[in-house]
């Protein structure tokens, strides 16, 4: 339903309930991101330590939406109006600039194959421009009283950049917010498009790699798999016969010596064995080397890192999408209508605009799902840890007791 503001009663009331709710979430969000971060090594990846950055602009948004009119209802000329104003006029542009940060991490990665360690060292620099650079107009503003008045008051939803100061709403904050997202989704398409070829060029390689791999395999193998060398034996033996009437038998060789050993002794006709000649065959087998698999080729590897950074750093760039479209629609439509303000328009802006860090926080759950797993373990472990003491502790008495109290008295002097 669209009506021309101000709202009624009941409407603002709903802004206003909205707003805080909107906002109590969102710390959920960043207070989740910043506990885990530093209590815990296995969410400090790189796009994660921007996020943990960025945090801390979506705790300050907090603070000045979970007011709501509060704000408002203290006056145009309060403190609490002021520093809401520019509070909101600070923080929440800080959001979309770590989200080009995070973009630019992917085109430096993409491009110009920088390493983590790389692109942590700009990190600072990143933290002081995201921060920064919107400072600068919000305390430009807080400290500007032109003769039209301040330029902080009611907007509305809460305090913030007045009516009568339309343009500077574009000027500040609309307009170079919107030029950020753009730019990001540019980097995003062009990085994109040479991270899909690369990993289409790198999964054909790999599938003729492992074709040729499997019809090397199904190659009938021999059965010996190392080199080996043959030797085989063929003995020539000659055989004389003689008369033991006609020529006396030759006196016994030594027992060490004797082929036959007491051969001569039973027998009148002797037959001795004498090797003339001996034969030796060598052959050599060859050997057929194994198909060991190639290693994996750091170009995959890089690859995929590259894919999962750019993945998780889209996925802030469509949360960012979703939290300042309602918002800069509203915006617009009021421009178009001569200020007049739409009811859905403001709920649907009240209700995205300070959640950024409920979306920041859910992206981030989603993609460090495991370690999330793992932190919840370890937890539950030490929320348990008293009571498997109290159980152990039970155990010792029950076994005590059972104990005859002779044992246990000489137990005790002993």
């Amino acid at each position: 339903m669209t009506i021309t503001a101000p709202f009624t009663n009941h409407q603002f009331d709903i802004l206003e309930k909205t707003s805080r709710i909107s906002s109590v979430f969102s710390l959920f969000g960043a207070g989740f991101i910043m506990i885990t971060f530093c209590t815990s090594e296995k969410f400090r990846r790189p796009i994660n330590r921007l996020a943990f950055y960025a945090s801390f602009g979506n705790v300050l948004t907090n603070i000045a939406t979970i007011y709501s009119r509060a704000g408002i209802n203290a006056g145009r000329d309060s403190l609490l109006c002021q520093l809401q104003g520019g509070i909101i006029q600070w923080a929440i542009p800080a959001d979309a600039l770590f989200c080009l940060a995070m973009a630019f991490n992917v085109y430096l990665t993409v491009f110009h194959k920088r390493t983590s360690d790389q692109l942590k060292i700009l990190e600072p620099l990143y933290v002081a421009l995201c921060y920064g650079l919107p400072f600068i107009p919000s305390l430009t503003f807080l400290l500007i009283n032109p003769a039209r008045g301040k330029i902080y008051g009611p907007a509305t939803l809460w305090c913030w950049i007045d009516n009568d100061w339309q343009v500077l709403r574009i000027a500040s904050f609309y307009g170079p917010t919107w030029v950020v997202l753009a730019l990001t989704f540019f980097i995003y398409l062009v990085a994109g498009k040479v991270i899909f070829t690369l990993r289409r060029n790198l999964r054909r390689v790999a599938k003729e790699g492992r074709v040729s791999s499997d019809v090397r395999s199904r190659e009938p193998l021999a059965p010996l798999q190392m080199g080996k060398v043959i030797v085989s034996t063929i003995d020539t033996v000659e055989v004389s016969v003689t008369n033991a009437s006609d020529d006396p038998l030759p006196p016994p060789p030594s027992p060490g010596l004797s082929i036959f050993p007491g051969i001569h002794r039973h027998i009148s006709r002797s037959v001795l064995p004498e090797i003339t000649s001996y034969t030796c065959h060598i052959e050599a087998v060859p050997h057929r080397p194994s198909v060991v698999p190639r290693p994996r080729n750091t170009a995959v590897e890089a690859n995929t890192a590259a894919w999962a950074y750019c993945r998780c750093a889209m996925l802030f760039f469509l949360a960012l999408i979703i939290t300042w479209a309602p918002s800069s629609i509203n915006r617009v439509y009021s421009l178009a209508n001569d200020g007049q303000a739409s009811f859905a328009l403001n709920f649907g802006a009240v209700l995205v605009l300070p959640a950024q860090g409920f979306w920041n926080g859910l992206i981030y759950i989603v993609t460090t799902w495991p370690a999330c797993k793992a932190y919840f373990h370890d937890i539950v472990d030490l929320f348990m840890q008293p009571v498997i003491w109290c159980q152990e502790l039970k155990g010792f008495r029950k076994l005590a007791e059972k104990l005859p109290r002779k044992q246990v008295s000489k137990a005790s002097l002993v």
